[in-house]
């Protein structure tokens, strides 16, 4: 696969970004979302970002493997499973040409209802009902967009986790959670040869980014990284939904 000199900046920025979000606090998934969909097509961009997130995925769990609260990924990993096979039968109903409208309205809706978690401190671990609407509701995005962070952001925060068992069980729940939407997308035709050779491409920067993304964790203000995010994120929609 021939790519123009944008193209691959694009898809090497978002390989960096991978490896960093994954291995620091997170939430910068969603400006790789817009990166890809810069670059490529709105489906074929969420097929080569899968394999990816899945390195990515990989790298926080040799770091953290440890830091890991298992119940938490029990109660709701089964959940955001239902809404994967959901996600699997809405996809291929979205015509190419709508699909970058339909990722940026699923972004928007995740940024907001994790918004509305947050701002009225619903505890959603407490909360049968939520914790199963979140979860299907993920699922569903996570098919879709590779853009269930914002949303499972919310829900992982609420739970006060320390930083390491924060970032240990978010790569262990979304390693699980890609790998088994692999298989979906290969029969959708998302993953291919092609674009599998993209990804050994983007591997060299996702091991970098992941590296940095160690040593910067220790000193993030969670507070102030989760607002810039959550602004960066927004802009993102915009530019899906508008542009």
């Amino acid at each position: 696969m021939e790519l123009s000199n944008i193209e691959i900046i694009y898809l090497a920025t978002a390989a960096y970004i991978v490896g960093f979000s994954k291995t620091s606090v997170g939430g910068l998934g969603i400006i790789v979302v817009l990166l890809m969909a810069e670059a490529f097509p709105g489906k074929e961009s969420v097929g080569i970002l899968l394999p990816m997130l899945v390195v990515g995925d990989l790298i926080a769990v040799i770091v953290y493997k440890k830091n890991c609260d298992w119940q938490i990924i029990a109660r709701i990993f089964p959940l955001t499973v239902i809404g994967v096979v959901i996600g699997y039968f809405i996809i291929d109903l979205i015509p190419e040409k709508l699909f970058n409208i339909a990722l940026g309205l699923v972004i928007l809706s995740m940024l907001v209802l994790g918004q509305i978690i947050e701002g009225k401190k619903i505890v959603a671990s407490n909360n049968r009902y939520m914790v199963i609407f979140i979860g299907i509701l993920a699922g569903i995005a996570t098919m879709l967009a590779n853009a269930a962070g914002p949303l499972l952001a919310m829900y992982f925060l609420q739970l006060a986790l320390p930083k390491k068992a924060f970032v240990g069980t978010r790569a262990w729940f979304f390693l699980f959670l890609n790998i088994f939407k692999i298989p979906f997308s290969v029969n959708l035709g998302l993953i291919t040869w092609d674009t599998l050779t993209l990804n050994f491409f983007s591997l060299p920067l996702i091991i970098i980014g992941a590296y940095i993304g160690i040593k910067f964790l220790v000193k993030i203000d969670m507070s102030i990284f989760s607002i810039l995010i959550k602004i960066a994120s927004f802009v993102v929609c915009l530019k899906l939904i508008f542009f």
